[in-house]
């Protein structure tokens, strides 16, 4: 091949002519660092500023958290002295510049025989002066209030959504509310201090690490706290703004400040890309700060533009001398520079230049050809596979939701009788399931297994349910609620699915427990002494598969200070990567090392810690499933 015809021949050449390139190379590495190591700058810059915003805030919280905690002994000394109550409050407003209200809210009836007794003062918003009043009264029933019912119902000490409050200090607040309880444990009343939302809200907003950024501040369920557009504080939420943005990125902004966690996340605003950083507060609210990427890059591409001037400079004694003869070689190729950038920017369908030649470059153009078909087939493939996948993971989530949903959350609160109940399916859906009703003094309730996972499990597990909440509430003996639930099970059942059930009925006032075990786990009983064993049950047969099958019921009675612990059978058959299992003894010896005190709850979520704990988390391969039941 002639050099004519041969296009490397020909460039080779004019090596020494493109020396250029080896300069242009070399500040493009040192620009390259040099910008690295000033966006990184840039970025530790914007997240310490929110650090330092959220140490700010926190600090404030802590000052507004422990003056009110301190003042709880003094309250318990004086209750039977209006005028220091009245006082207490003052002081506590006077003395913290944080605090623009406090009140001592007793339960109704307990003060004095009077129904609303809640001394309170406040700093008002135009006076500035501070104010004292006796707050409860008809118009303003204070005990329904969220400040007020929520930590009573909690037992601690809990901060407020914020809101306004029109029948106290008439601003917008939020309040931190401490139970005041006497020495039985009982609450007879409410301890708070207002914090208000302007003076949050300019200390939020006046941070800005870099010119158009901003800060801002959501509650626990997304509302606006502090925000540079006060007309959206209280009326609008995280999502709201979500809502009107093109960027799906921007609901995973909020939700992830929902769930407390702290980050980074790049997304477009509306009007150019941008960072967002965010934190948690220790009270469950959370701080974030938005900077676009031109001021967070600003000092790198000065930088840049730096480095490439005085590159310019030396480039520009070789530009004159090689343009003529590099325009001519290279002119197909900025042809084939400018199609490619056209096609990376999305269009692919550009037309690629013809070339007549029949060197390099020929070979190059068709080598663009086939990519451009390629890229357009692979896309179209792509779109379909996809689409098709994010059907599917949206059908599982909402089927995971709806199952979840299905199963009762609500536990008894009761004093003599304490139940908490999980359940951790392996894949998206499963067959587990547990229940309770709860019919004056008696409880009823059930833990299952149905064969197999997956979509067909949690539909089996699904009428099981049902079958078990409509014939459980008859009244029937735990026979004949086992019988016709395995009827019901068999009718139609052309796939041949089962469920191991353990359901019982338990009398609180007597402990007599009337159970039937349709090939379930035995469930571990514990003595108020602390004994546990497994409850030997007759082997009747799992439901499902014979219509008709004779069930056997059971009678014990429970002695009260006894726990019993229903589960499934991916507690004890959990593995490790080596195949080994939880086992029965493993959870046998857990049960007996449980403090007799230890609430239902905790209990459960113990237990499948030590599950999790012992798989060293590997990949769950059944269902668990866990329900437990304290009797007082």
């Amino acid at each position: 091949m002639s050099i004519k015809k041969n296009f490397s021949s020909r460039l080779s050449l004019y090596v020494l002519l493109v020396a250029a390139g080896v300069m242009v190379a070399v500040a493009f590495l040192i620009a390259l660092s040099a910008v690295m190591r000033i966006t990184e700058d840039a970025r530790e810059k914007a997240a310490l500023t929110l650090d330092n915003t959220i140490l700010k805030i926190e600090k404030v919280i802590t000052e507004v958290e422990r003056s009110v905690d301190n003042l709880d002994w003094v309250v318990q000394q004086h209750l039977d002295d209006e005028h220091f109550l009245y006082e207490v409050t003052r002081e506590l407003v006077t003395a913290n510049p944080n605090i623009i209200g406090s009140a001592v809210a007793f339960e109704p009836g307990f003060y004095k025989g009077r129904r609303y007794f809640s001394p309170y003062s406040y700093i008002g918003d135009v006076s500035h002066e501070l104010h004292s009043f006796q707050m409860g009264n008809e118009d303003y029933d204070y005990p329904v209030l969220d400040w007020y019912q929520i930590p009573k119902l909690l037992g601690h000490s809990y901060w407020s959504e914020p809101y306004y409050d029109d029948g106290g200090g008439g601003q917008r607040m939020s309040t931190y509310s401490m139970p005041l309880t006497d020495e039985q444990g009982n609450i007879f009343g409410i301890l708070t201090a207002d914090i208000s939302l302007e003076w949050l809200s300019n200390l939020v907003t006046s941070i800005k690490p870099y010119p158009n950024s901003y800060t801002m501040m959501i509650g626990r369920n997304g509302a606006y706290i502090a925000h540079p557009d006060s007309t959206k504080v209280l009326n609008e939420t995280i999502f709201t703004w979500a809502m009107g943005m093109t960027d799906t990125t921007t609901f995973q902004i909020g939700r992830k400040m929902l769930a407390g966690q702290k980050g980074e996340q790049v997304f477009f605003n509306g009007k150019e890309d941008a960072y967002m950083f965010y934190g948690p507060l220790s009270n469950g609210w959370s701080v974030a700060m938005e900077c676009p990427f031109w001021f967070v890059f600003i000092d790198a591409i000065d930088m840049i533009i730096i480095v490439f001037f005085m590159l310019l400079l030396g480039l520009l004694a070789l530009f004159f001398g090689c343009r003529r003869i590099i325009r001519k070689l290279t002119t197909p190729i900025v042809e084939f520079s400018n199609s490619a950038l056209t096609i990376a920017k999305g269009n692919f369908q550009a037309t690629i230049p013809e070339v007549h030649s029949k060197d390099e470059l020929l070979t190059l153009r068709n080598s663009l050809d086939y990519m451009q078909r390629s890229i357009n087939s692979y896309i179209s493939e792509l779109k379909t596979t996809t689409a098709s996948n994010e059907r599917y993971e949206s059908e599982l989530n909402i089927a995971r939701n709806i199952q979840m949903s299905m199963l009762p959350q609500n536990f008894p609160k009761r004093s003599d009788c304490f139940l908490h109940a999980m359940v951790q399916p392996a894949k998206e859906v499963g067959g587990d399931l547990y229940d309770f009703l709860e019919v004056g003094n008696t409880l009823f309730f059930l833990v299952g297994d149905v064969s197999g996972k997956g979509v067909p499990a949690a539909l089996f597990m699904a009428i099981t349910r049902a079958a078990f909440r409509f014939i459980g509430a008859l009244g029937l003996s735990m026979s004949e609620v086992m019988s016709r639930v395995n009827n019901c099970l068999c009718d139609g059942n052309h796939n041949n699915m089962f469920v191991t059930i353990f359901a019982a009925r338990l009398d609180l006032v007597t402990g007599e427990m009337e159970y039937c075990n349709a090939g379930h786990n035995p469930i571990v009983i514990v003595s108020p002494e602390g004994k546990a064993s497994f409850l030997r049950a007759k082997p009747n047969l799992a439901a499902g598969l014979f219509e008709n099958f004779p069930y056997e019921e059971e009678r014990l009675t429970v002695a009260h200070g006894s726990r019993l612990i229903l589960y499934t059978d991916g507690v004890t058959e959990a593995e490790r990567a080596d195949k080994s299992q939880f086992g029965e003894p493993a959870l046998l010896q857990w049960a007996e090392s449980l403090n007799p005190e230890t609430s239902a709850e905790a209990a459960s979520i113990d237990l499948y810690s030590q599950v999790k704990r012992f798989t060293d988390d590997a990949d769950q391969n059944d269902d668990i499933t866990i329900l437990n039941i304290l009797l007082k």
